[in-house]
This record gives structure tokens, C-alpha cells and sequence, in this order.
């Protein structure tokens, strides 16, 4: 792997690790595409570690929520567990039945994505009144993220806006979870990782920066993009390039 590579990496987990757009099948669609290979575990903590800087600095101007209403920090743990427990339990047999199917992650892609053009915001429920049978809810449409081409942050914001969440609220949220999530992943992969392989850090770092970067870029639309335009855009993003995608690797 060189710098640019490292840095085209960054960018595409920056970017898509956020935005409702699955960055698990853009990595895994684009890699082949690219010419790249599987990186290196070293290379998969260190753009986890970028994308969760990135948020814990986004979501800075919210802490005064969790400090005034502890009880959500709470409800972010426990819509955590079951992705968690499900994770420990699937997630390989998962990877191993979906991962080298391109055919079939493109197509989850558009199909999510056509959802997203029938999700509207149906009430106005600040985080402040999240209870313990919601977080519950997001946290078990949570776990469907296994499965690439769903996404994390897509399948949170259609369960939490179908709650009756404000748009903002729903955003946040979903941040909040993206943390424990992230963090969960950053960590894992330093307890497995035993050395830094092939890569150097003149290689590996333009990849946590641009991950860090882009990340970050990627928190400010996403929440911009919610308040004005809600799930559209990404829908017609989805489909797009769901399309693209199955032309590629069905001819």
C-alpha cells in the first residue's frame, strides 16, 4: 500500500462511516474495483481510531445534554448490547455468507435506499425523551448493520425518525451510538493486533488523517443534509451507485 491508496482508504471510511450510505460495502465494493487488497489489521484500527476522534469532537456542543440528562448515556449502552451480542455471534458467519457477493450487496444498497424516500419525520421527541424501550428498538434495528450495504447510521435514523424523534435529535443519537460503536471496534482491534505488518507510519498515517478529516466533513452534512433534506438525497445516492455497482460485477 502506498500514501495514496492509504489516503483514498481514509477518505472512503471518513466519508461513508457516517452518511447513511454503508461503509462496510463501500470498502468492500471499491477494494476489488480499486485493485486493492484487504488491509492490514494495524492500517483497520488506525481509520477506526480517525472516525472516532472525529465524532467524539462533532458531538462536543451535546455533552451539556448527557451532563443535564445522564439517563441517556444509559440508553446509548443499552442500545449498544444487542448489536453487541449479535456481533459476537454473527458477524463472521455474516462476512463469510455476504461478503464475497457483490451482486447481493449492491442490491441491500438500493433496496435501502428506496426506504429512504418513504421515512419522514413523524414527530417531535427531543433525545431528552428517549426511555428504555426506544434505545431498545434502535439498538436491535442496530444489529441488521451487520449485514453490509444496510449501514449503522441509516438503519439508527429510519428507527429513531419512525419513533417520532426530531430529525437533530435523531442525528445525535445515532453520533452517540457511533462512539460506543466505533469505540468497541477500535478496541477489539488493539487487543488483536500484534504487529504493524508491511505498512509503515509515512503509509498509515495520511490514512487516519484523511479518515479524521473527512469524518468529521462527513458529521456537519449529515446533520445539514437530515435538517433540510432529510433521507432523500442519500436514497437517490444509494441507488446510484448500487447500480453502478451491479453493472460492474454482473458483466
Amino acid at each position: 500500500m502506498n500514501p495514496i491508496q492509504s489516503i483514498l482508504l481514509g477518505l472512503i471510511q471518513g466519508l461513508t462511516e457516517f452518511l447513511p450510505v454503508s461503509s462496510s460495502a463501500h470498502l468492500i465494493l471499491l477494494r476489488p474495483i480499486l485493485g486493492f487488497g484487504d488491509p492490514d489489521l494495524w492500517f483497520d484500527v488506525l481509520l477506526h481510531g480517525g472516525t472516532l476522534f472525529a465524532v467524539l469532537l462533532f458531538m462536543i456542543p451535546q455533552y451539556h445534554r448527557l451532563w443535564k440528562k445522564p439517563s441517556i448515556i444509559w440508553y446509548v449502552i443499552l442500545a449498544t448490547i444487542p448489536a453487541g451480542i449479535f456481533g459476537t455471534l454473527f458477524e463472521f458467519s455474516v462476512e463469510n455468507q455476504v461478503r464475497n457477493n457483490y451482486g447481493l450487496i449492491a442490491a441491500i444498497l438500493i433496496a435501502v435506499g428506496l426506504i429512504f424516500f418513504f421515512i419522514k419525520e413523524r414527530g417531535s421527541r427531543y433525545l431528552e425523551e428517549m426511555n428504555w424501550n426506544s434505545a431498545l428498538l434502535i439498538g436491535l434495528s442496530q444489529a441488521l448493520a451487520l449485514i453490509p450495504g444496510v449501514s449503522r447510521s441509516g438503519i439508527t435514523l429510519i428507527t429513531a425518525l419512525l419513533l417520532g424523534f426530531r430529525r437533530e435529535d435523531a442525528v445525535f443519537f445515532s453520533f452517540l451510538l457511533s462512539i460506543t460503536t466505533i469505540g468497541g471496534a477500535f478496541v477489539k482491534g488493539l487487543m488483536e493486533v500484534k504487529t504493524v505488518g508491511q505498512f509503515s507510519w509515512i503509509t498509515i498515517l495520511p490514512g487516519f488523517i484523511t479518515a479524521f478529516v473527512s469524518g468529521l466533513i462527513a458529521c456537519f452534512l449529515l446533520l445539514k443534509i437530515v435538517q433540510n433534506k432529510e433521507l432523500k438525497p442519500f436514497g437517490y445516492y444509494r441507488i446510484i451507485f448500487g447500480a453502478l455497482c451491479l453493472a460492474y460485477f454482473l458483466t
